[in-house]
């Protein structure tokens, strides 16, 4: 007595997509120890690649930009141009397939997050 019995407006939370992740990256992590049992896992490198090195530091770079531009053009946009470049670094090939990619992916992100999920994001200049 006493409590109120709290009242659910959705089946999930604000931890159902953690959650979603969390059981996805066990899923994959049981798939590449079965691999590594079954001895088809990929060999152990003992030197760094001073051009992935670099690669993985621009990216990183990029990434910390990303943080930044998000505030000032907004989710999707800033999504979207984060992609491309990112893309763009790690060298895909075809310009049409980069820009259908990065816009399918940030349009695809902006609407979990904002119509299923139900999470607020930063609204920039653009969107």
């Amino acid at each position: 007595m006493g409590q109120y019995k709290p009242i659910e407006i959705y089946i999930y939370g604000p931890d159902f997509f953690p959650r979603i992740l969390a059981v996805v990256m066990a899923f994959l992590s049981v798939c590449m120890i079965i691999n590594a049992l079954r001895g088809k896992s990929l060999p152990m490198v003992e030197r760094i690649d001073p051009r992935g090195f670099g690669r993985l530091l621009v990216s990183i770079g990029i990434c910390i930009g990303y943080l930044y531009l998000i505030k000032t053009l907004g989710f999707a946009s800033a999504t979207f141009i984060f992609l491309f470049v990112l893309m763009t670094l790690l060298r895909q090939k075809g310009l049409p397939r980069r820009i259908f990619s990065a816009l399918l992916t940030s349009i695809v992100a902006w609407a979990i997050m904002r119509y299923f999920l139900i999470i607020p994001l930063p609204e920039g200049l653009l969107l």
